[in-house]
């Protein structure tokens, strides 16, 4: 049984020394051939199978910066916002909702204000993809819930028998 899991250092380095004696006339073929080998953690007793790429992007860590670099680091700049502030985004949609007109059931949809931003020239695709602009109005509730909030009222009237 193969994990996906991020392995202990210790099977990191059991799979860069199984390369030196692995058979093959090139180091590529010793990463091949290591490639298919199962490696088992003995403290938890599971079993790890890497790529042949995997492997090579370690010894090629392992030899430019030593036994520090083989270690998964998270991004410096995670949760952070790289291209576009929150501050920026929230100036650009206020400059944008006076101008767009609310769907049927009176709210305004998310993709709707995206695309006038980027038709209108305030965020450029290459700067704020939908997705990051979605989770941007999320996590900094840009948008006012109650005008984007979607009503379930589909098939509801004020009086009784209005739907026949």
């Amino acid at each position: 049984m193969t994990t996906t899991s991020t392995p202990p250092i210790e099977i990191r380095l059991k799979v860069l020394s199984a390369i030196d004696y692995a058979p093959g006339a090139s180091i590529r073929k010793r990463i091949q051939h290591v490639a298919q080998r199962t490696f088992t953690d003995e403290h938890t007793g599971m079993k790890y199978q890497f790529t042949w790429r995997t492997i090579s992007t370690w010894l090629y860590r392992y030899k430019k910066n030593g036994v520090t670099s083989l270690d998964n680091k998270t991004r410096a700049d995670k949760n952070a916002y790289r291209k576009i502030q929150p501050n920026e985004l929230a100036e650009a949609i206020n400059e944008i909702l006076p101008t767009l007109s609310k769907n049927k059931t009176g709210t305004l949809v998310k993709s709707v204000v995206y695309r006038q931003l980027l038709e209108r020239g305030f965020v450029q695709r290459s700067q704020l993809s939908q997705t990051s602009f979605y989770r941007m109005v999320k996590e900094n509730d840009l948008l006012d819930t109650e005008t984007t909030k979607k009503l379930r009222l589909s098939f509801s009237m004020q009086y009784a028998n209005e739907l026949w």
